[in-house]
């Protein structure tokens, strides 16, 4: 990560640019959460259950 402002050419900070880099950040780790911290190809993969496999 940079140490450097990014400014728009006006000179004013470029929100856009740091509202995208959060909301990057906020997917990643929603993503995390939802997945127990494992990327999906990291999962093991479950045995799919039968349709009455609890009676």
């Amino acid at each position: 990560m940079t140490t450097e402002i990014k400014t728009r050419p006006d000179g004013s900070i470029d929100t856009a640019h740091y509202m995208k880099i959060g909301r990057q950040m906020r997917s990643e780790q929603a993503m995390t959460l939802l997945t127990g911290g494992a990327r999906k190809e990291e999962r093991p993969r479950r045995k799919p259950r039968a349709l009455f496999s609890f009676l």
